[in-house]
């Protein structure tokens, strides 16, 4: 059970972080879902597609993911065309706007099949590091044995749709903290997040509102804050 305006309090305090700098890092989260909010419904121009790659890529980016082991790290934002075009497909219209969806089945289904198109797409984008030259024998092999990470995923899908929170360290160590499975499951995870949507619905509506920002967003940011806040307390474990 959580306190009253528990999670307001913590949504507010990342909120008013990022937004007393007004280039943080953060808020390109912001700027690539407003960008991909703008140009769901639209038939794309060549330049509109490019500059959708270009904000996700530099999303993920700012929010950590070009790191050196990671494979994405060796190939430029195009790698991103499939994936932008399977995203903005009709077919996930229900996952735009879980508020309104929430008691129609079909969401699991397309998140599952969202999830696993992209973690397709990012597969292929891996076996092209095969082709890189310029890497060892030995490098190339390393990021063929890696498994898509389920971060990298759920990023994609938080920066675009918004429709899952972004499943990295922080979040899970929140998830932790209120009893809450931390492992991801393709399959599960996203009606496991939906029980405690409804379970704080109008706290997480009025956020939302406030905020334009999805619910999902919102239960990222207070599991994330929550789990920013043990940093040092669990790493030292």
């Amino acid at each position: 059970m959580l306190r009253m305006n528990e999670i307001t309090e913590k949504v507010d305090k990342f909120y008013g972080s990022i937004n007393s700098i007004k280039d943080h890092r953060y808020k390109s989260w912001e700027h690539c879902h407003n960008y991909f909010k703008k140009i769901k419904d639209k038939d794309l121009s060549e330049n509109e597609l490019d500059l959708a790659q270009l904000h996700l890529a530099f999303y993920l980016a700012s929010w950590g993911m070009y790191r050196g082991s990671s494979f994405i790290l060796q190939k430029d934002y195009t790698i991103y065309k499939k994936i932008v075009k399977i995203i903005l497909e009709g077919r996930y219209i229900l996952l735009w706007d879980l508020k309104s969806n929430l008691k129609n089945k079909e969401i699991y289904k397309n998140f599952l099949e969202l999830y696993e198109e992209i973690e397709k797409e990012l597969i292929k984008a891996r076996r092209g590091i095969n082709e890189h030259n310029d890497l060892s024998e030995k490098k190339r092999k390393s990021f063929n044995k890696e498994k898509i990470s389920e971060i990298l995923i759920t990023k994609i899908i938080l920066g675009t749709i918004g429709s899952i929170p972004a499943y990295d360290r922080y979040f899970k160590r929140g998830l932790k903290l209120k009893n809450e499975t931390q492992k991801f499951n393709k399959e599960r995870s996203l009606a496991k997040l939906i029980h405690f949507y409804k379970n704080n619905f109008d706290e997480i509506n009025s956020l939302s509102d406030k905020y334009g920002y999805p619910p999902m967003k919102i239960i990222d940011m207070y599991f994330w804050v929550l789990g920013e806040g043990l940093k040092g307390k669990e790493d030292n474990k």
